[in-house]
């Protein structure tokens, strides 16, 4: 009776050495290359003109136009 305890028992033992998870075994990670720093554009000439394309504003009512339906609808 003794030694059918101790089989199931040093299967545990051993099944639960086996899922110890990760062990670091010390070898040299590679070092991490640095992100360039982000660049900006800014055009502030661009910025004060008003956009003067009726294509936007056709654009913009459809868009609206869109919205509206979807909000009726739910």
């Amino acid at each position: 009776m003794v030694k059918a305890i101790r089989v199931p028992v040093l299967i545990l033992l051993l099944a639960g050495s086996t899922q110890a998870g990760y062990m670091p075994n010390g070898s040299a990670q590679p070092t991490p290359t640095p992100t360039p720093e982000p660049t900006y554009f800014i055009e502030e000439e661009s910025a004060k003109e008003e956009p003067t394309n009726d294509m936007a504003e056709s654009l913009a009512e459809a868009a609206l136009s869109v919205l509206n339906t979807m909000l009726a609808l739910l």
